[in-house]
């Protein structure tokens, strides 16, 4: 799990080679383009985390950081993200008492103390904790990050993670029929489309937030799954550039690497607590 960002991140390089620059929309904006009020989808209520630790090895504000600990809205719940050799691992602690054992998080440097918020996820009155691990890269691979989800259930606080393009908490966590959802972005390319030419697309995924876990729910929403053409214009259209099968290996492509169990991505391993570097 650790090292499915970088096969990402090569994935997109090698189509942001051959691609021109991507369209930018005003928010507030969907895949389908700019809101109006009947297709406006609520928010999520999320707040970012209070730190109360920030341990890094150097002053320089980009330096790497071995140990975070954060607070978060209700007072009581505290985030624990310690690193070792191999990446980030989480903990939850409430009032002293542990709550979730040390879970791999991410391979990604935490760079900015703003991508990491907390909230109500799952609709289960518990804090939950949303956490964006920024990759580091330019150009396009800048807008990639994993999506840490630490959800609450009755046996403690499970990790999920997500490699996305963007996954902002104010555009990507939204409600839908009621029911908390994220929406996943990735990015992929074709040769020899409709046109004979070679291009690239953004695809929108729809995940549900149940319980402790993330499942596929494109059938929630008649807008998903969405495959864009990566143009230089704005466009927010469903594509006519691709054959129905290269549609679908794409769409295959854009969850392949999440290793779905049935239609839920699985949840990170727990780890032996590992000492802070």
């Amino acid at each position: 799990m650790m090292r499915m960002g970088k096969t990402i991140l090569m994935l997109g390089l090698a189509c942001l080679l051959s691609a021109g620059s991507g369209s930018s929309e005003e928010k507030p904006c969907w895949p389908w383009g700019p809101l109006t009020r009947e297709d406006a989808l609520p928010l999520l209520d999320l707040e970012p985390v209070k730190w109360k630790e920030i341990v890094k090895k150097t002053d320089f504000p980009l330096s790497e950081i071995s140990r975070w600990r954060a607070l978060a809205g209700d007072g009581d719940t505290e985030l624990l993200l310690t690193r070792d050799g191999e990446g980030y691992f989480a903990e939850v602690r409430r009032v002293g008492k542990r709550l979730m054992p040390t879970t791999a998080c991410t391979s990604f440097f935490p760079f900015f103390d703003n991508m990491h918020h907390c909230g109500n996820l799952n609709d289960d009155d518990q804090i939950d904790f949303l956490l964006s691990f920024y990759c580091g890269g330019n150009g396009l691979n800048a807008y990639y990050n994993d999506i840490v989800l630490i959800l609450s259930s009755p046996q403690g606080y499970r990790v999920t993670r997500i490699g996305s393009f963007g996954g902002d908490h104010d555009r990507n966590f939204v409600r839908i029929g009621g029911k908390p959802h994220f929406i996943m972005e990735s990015f992929g390319g074709k040769e020899k489309c409709l046109d004979g030419k070679t291009h690239n697309f953004w695809i929108y995924n729809l995940f549900e937030i149940k319980d402790d876990s993330l499942f596929l729910a494109n059938q929630n929403h008649p807008n998903f799954p969405r495959t864009i053409w990566y143009t230089f214009e704005p466009n927010s259209k469903e594509t006519d550039m691709l054959a129905r099968k290269q549609k679908e290996d794409l769409l295959r492509q854009s969850v392949d690497q999440l290793a779905l169990i049935g239609n839920r991505v699985p949840h990170s391993p727990e780890v032996a607590d590992p000492e802070p570097q």
